[in-house]
C-alpha cells in the first residue's frame, strides 16, 4: 500500500478535506478532468447522478492504472453555477467513495460553463500508484 499521510495544522477548519497530503516514494497519476458521460456516451440525470458517474469514471481510470479510489490524494471539483447549496450533496456523494477518516486534499471551483452545456460537474485529481515490481 502507498504511504500516504494527511497534514492538517491546528485551526484548519474546512471539514471533510485534508489541507495537504504527503506521499512517500511513490509514482503519481495525474487525472485529467473526468466528465459525467457514461460508457454509452449518455449523461446521468440530476446533479447527484452526474457526480456519481464522474466518480465511476475516475474509478475506471484508476483501475486501468492498477489502483482504486483509495489512492486519491487530491480532487478538484468544477461545478457550473455553484451556489453553495450543492456542497452538502457533493460531499455526501464524494464521501461514499473516499476515505473520510483521511480524505484527499480538495478544491471546489465554481465555473460559468464546461465543454458541453449539460455538463454540470467535472472532477480532476491526483492519485498515488502502488509500487510496481
Amino acid at each position: 500500500m502507498p504511504r500516504i499521510r494527511s497534514v492538517n495544522p491546528p485551526g484548519a477548519d474546512v471539514p471533510g478535506i485534508s489541507q495537504a497530503m504527503i506521499v512517500e516514494r511513490r509514482s503519481l497519476l495525474y487525472l485529467s478532468v473526468h466528465t459525467p458521460l457514461g460508457p454509452n456516451g449518455k449523461m446521468a440525470g440530476d446533479f447527484d447522478g452526474r457526480l456519481q458517474q464522474v466518480i465511476q469514471n475516475l474509478r475506471a481510470t484508476l483501475a486501468e492504472a492498477g489502483s482504486d479510489l483509495s489512492a486519491l490524494v487530491k480532487l478538484t471539483f468544477y461545478v457550473v453555477g455553484y451556489d453553495g447549496s450543492q456542497l452538502e450533496r457533493l460531499c455526501v456523494v464524494r464521501d461514499r467513495s473516499v476515505n473520510t477518516a483521511d480524505p484527499p486534499a480538495s478544491a471546489l471551483i465554481g465555473v460559468a460553463a464546461r465543454f458541453r452545456r449539460d455538463v454540470l460537474v467535472e472532477v480532476a485529481g491526483i492519485a498515488v500508484l502502488p509500487v510496481m515490481t
